[in-house]
C-alpha cells in the first residue's frame, strides 16, 4: 500500500495540468517542481485537476461495476467477476485490489493537494483560490474514504502526507472514526467550495456536490433528518433538475455530450486520449458494458457485464429506463451504427439474450472521441434525481410507510420521468425499487443500498435474487436451465476482504483496528 500512496503523490506533484478551455486538458510539466510552480490563482487550480480522472481509473475500469454483479443487477463469466456473482470473492481477487488501491489513491493525492495548498502556494494565489482547492482536496479524500468504509470496513485514516513514510506503522482504524473524518471534512468543504464554478471549470466539485453527498453518508448512519437537511439544500438551491428524458444523462444526442448537465451533482471527469493513444486514464464503460463488438466498431465491445434476470424482471411494465438501460431482443436503436440505419438487438449479436445499454456511445461514426477502450463520458457519482430519493426516504425514516406531500414529490418526479404512475404512498421497498432502476450501473448504489438496511430483510432480498443469465435466449420468463441462480449471502459477505497484496506488505493490516487520535 505504502508503493502505491507514494507514487500516487508524485504522479501529482510532478504532473501538472495546464489551464485552457478546460481544467482537464492535460500537459505535462516535467520540470516544475511543486516549490516553484504554484505561484497564482491558475497554477494552482492546477493542482486538482488530476483528481478528478486519473487516480479513479482502476476503480471506474471494472471493480465499480463489479459491486452491481454483488447486488444482482449484473453477472459475468470472467473468474474475478464470478466470485462477485457468488458471494465468494477472495483476498487476491484482481477487481477488489484494484478498487482498494485506486481509492487510496485518490487519498494520497487529495493528501498531496492539502500540503500543497498549505505549504507550497505563492504569495501571488488568492485565498479564495487556496480555499476552493482545500475544499477540493476534503471533499475528494472524503468521497474515496466513504467508498471505502461502505466496502471494506475499517482502514488506514491517512490525512497528513508525513503517513506516507516507509518506516511509518500503519493500522486499521475504527469504522466510526473514518465517519468521523468524513462527516468533519465534507463541513469544512462546504464552506470551502464555491456554489458554482466558470464555464471553464464545469464539474469540479461544489458546495451542492459536498451537500449531497453529506446527505448520503446521514442516510447510510440512519440520521434522517441530517439527510433531509442536506438534500434540502441541494434541492432548494434551484441549481439542479431532472433532464427531460433519462438518456439524456448517458448519451450524446444532436452532438450534445451528456456530461455536467442540469441534472449532475457531481461526475468523474474523463477526458479523451492525447492524439495518437488509444489507451488511456478515461472511461471504459463502453469496452466492459456494450453487447457486441459491432456498436463500438474499434474492437471492444465484449459484453463483459451483463444483466441478470432478476434486473430485467424488476422493471415495472411501461418504464422508459428500459431500453435506454439495457439492450433486448427486438429493440432497435437508430442512433446506433448509424452506417447501416441502425442497430437491430438479437441473439447471435448479443451472444446473450441482454446487454446494457447505458454508457454505450457507439462508434467514431456516432462520437468522433471514440477509441479502443475509450469514450470521455463521465461516470455519475451523484445525480439529482438520486438526491431526490435522499430526501423522500429520509422523511420516511423508520416508518412502516409515509403519504408525506414533500416525499411523494420527490418520488414522483423520478418516476414520471420514467413514464410510471405516480404512487399515493411510499414504503422503503417502493424507494428502495426506484433507486435500483434509475441508478443501475452507476456508482455501486444498489449494493450499498442494501448493505445499509436491516441485515435479515438484505439477506432476503439477495437470497431471492436469481443470478441467472444464460437463459432461454428466446424466452427470458424461462428462468435459466439449471433452474436459476440463487446464492445465500453471509453476515461475512457484507464487506470485502483487504486485497492480500495490502495485508502481505503490511500484515498490521489484519489485527484488529484501533481508534484514531484527531488531536495529534
Amino acid at each position: 500500500m505504502n508503493k502505491n500512496k507514494i507514487l500516487g503523490i508524485l504522479m501529482l506533484l510532478f504532473i501538472t495540468t495546464a489551464c485552457s478551455d478546460s481544467f482537464l486538458e492535460i500537459a505535462p510539466e516535467d520540470r516544475l517542481t511543486t516549490d516553484n510552480y504554484y505561484n497564482d490563482d491558475t497554477q494552482m487550480l492546477t493542482g486538482g485537476a488530476s483528481l478528478y480522472n486519473r487516480p479513479w481509473f482502476l476503480f471506474n475500469e471494472k471493480f465499480v461495476i463489479c459491486l452491481d454483479v454483488y447486488a444482482g443487477n449484473a453477472s459475468g463469466d470472467y473468474v474475478d467477476i464470478a466470485q462477485f456473482n457468488k458471494f465468494a470473492v477472495f483476498a487476491a481477487n484482481q477487481f477488489t485490489t484494484e478498487g482498494y488501491q485506486s481509492l487510496f489513491s485518490v487519498i494520497a493525492y487529495s493528501n498531496s493537494l492539502l500540503d500543497i495548498v498549505e505549504n507550497k502556494a505563492g504569495p501571488a494565489v488568492t485565498t479564495e483560490v487556496k480555499e476552493w482547492s482545500r475544499g477540493e482536496g476534503l471533499f475528494m479524500r472524503s468521497l474515496a474514504y466513504f467508498y471505502l468504509v461502505r466496502t471494506f470496513g475499517a482502514v488506514p485514516i491517512l490525512e497528513d502526507i508525513n503517513q506516507y513514510g516507509t518506516d511509518v506503522v500503519v493500522r486499521k482504524n475504527n469504522v466510526e472514526d473514518i465517519y468521523t473524518l468524513i462527516k468533519r471534512d465534507l463541513a469544512e468543504a462546504a464552506q470551502l467550495l464555491p456554489i458554482k464554478w466558470s464555464d471553464a471549470n464545469l464539474g469540479r466539485a461544489t458546495k451542492g456536490a459536498t451537500h449531497g453527498l453529506l446527505a448520503e453518508v446521514y442516510l447510510t448512519l440512519g440520521e434522517y433528518a441530517k439527510a433531509k437537511e442536506h438534500a434540502d439544500l441541494v434541492i432548494n438551491s434551484g441549481l439542479y433538475s431532472l433532464m427531460p428524458e433519462y438518456s439524456d444523462n448517458f448519451q450524446p444526442k444532436n452532438g450534445v455530450t451528456p456530461d455536467n448537465n442540469n441534472e449532475s451533482v457531481f461526475e468523474l471527469q474523463w477526458v479523451s486520449p492525447p492524439q495518437g493513444q488509444h489507451w488511456y486514464y478515461t472511461n471504459t464503460h463502453q469496452a466492459y458494458l456494450a453487447a457486441a463488438s459491432k456498436l463500438t466498431g474499434v474492437g471492444d465491445g465484449w459484453a463483459t457485464f451483463i444483466p441478470c434476470l432478476d434486473f430485467i424482471r424488476a422493471y415495472e411494465e411501461g418504464d422508459l429506463r428500459r431500453q435506454p438501460t439495457i439492450m433486448e431482443k427486438g429493440n432497435f436503436y437508430p442512433e446506433l451504427v448509424t452506417k447501416e440505419g441502425g442497430f437491430l438487438v438479437e441473439n447471435a449479436l448479443t451472444n446473450n439474450y441482454a446487454g446494457y445499454r447505458k454508457y454505450v456511445v457507439g462508434s467514431p461514426e456516432e462520437w468522433p472521441s471514440v477509441n479502443f477502450m475509450n469514450t470521455d463520458v463521465n461516470t455519475h457519482i451523484m445525480r439529482y434525481a438520486e438526491v431526490l430519493l435522499i430526501r423522500a426516504e429520509a422523511i420516511l425514516g423508520t416508518a412502516t410507510s409515509t403519504t408525506d406531500a414533500i416525499a411523494l414529490g420527490d418520488i414522483n418526479k423520478v418516476r414520471a420521468r420514467a413514464g410510471l404512475p405516480a404512487l399515493t404512498e411510499i414504503t422503503l421497498d417502493d424507494i428502495l425499487q426506484e433507486r435500483r432502476m434509475e441508478l443501475a450501473i452507476e456508482s455501486g448504489d444498489r449494493w450499498f443500498d442494501l448493505a445499509r438496511i436491516d441485515r435479515a430483510k438484505a439477506i432476503e432480498i439477495l437470497s431471492n435474487t436469481d443470478r441467472a443469465y444464460l437463459a432461454d435466449r428466446n424466452d427470458p420468463e424461462s428462468g435459466s436451465a439449471d433452474g436459476g441462480r440463487f446464492v445465500v449471502p453471509k453476515e461475512s459477505d457484507f464487506l470485502l476482504p483487504l486485497p492480500q497484496v495490502e495485508t502481505d506488505i503490511n500484515p498490521l493490516l489484519l489485527d484488529e483496528a484501533v481508534p484514531y487520535d484527531f488531536n495529534k
